[in-house]
């Protein structure tokens, strides 16, 4: 079943630019939440938090580089994609 926005609007009491505008934000929302999620996990498999501290992992030897460059990589990702989306949000990086 499809959602109609007038029907949304109308029951919300708010314009249909309204609506659309609050769900865009929702669903960037939903994404940087699913992003940061993915990079925590991640970070959590070798103990760190950040993208830095997996950096600091390898300059320091405890882990060789072949072992963490995929997740090293995919954090590098999901953090520019976090920080993309909160600029388009307007938030602070």
């Amino acid at each position: 079943m499809a959602i109609e926005m007038r029907q949304i609007a109308h029951e919300l009491a708010i314009s249909e630019d309204q609506v659309a505008h609050k769900a865009l934000r929702a669903l960037v929302r939903a994404k940087i939440h699913a992003y940061n999620a993915e990079r925590r996990a991640r970070c959590a498999k070798f103990g760190v938090t950040s993208l830095q501290e997996m950096d600091a992992l390898i300059r320091a030897g405890k882990i060789a580089e072949d072992e963490i460059l995929d997740d090293f990589q995919n954090v590098d990702y999901l953090t520019s994609r976090v920080a993309r989306l909160q600029q388009l949000l307007g938030e602070t990086v």
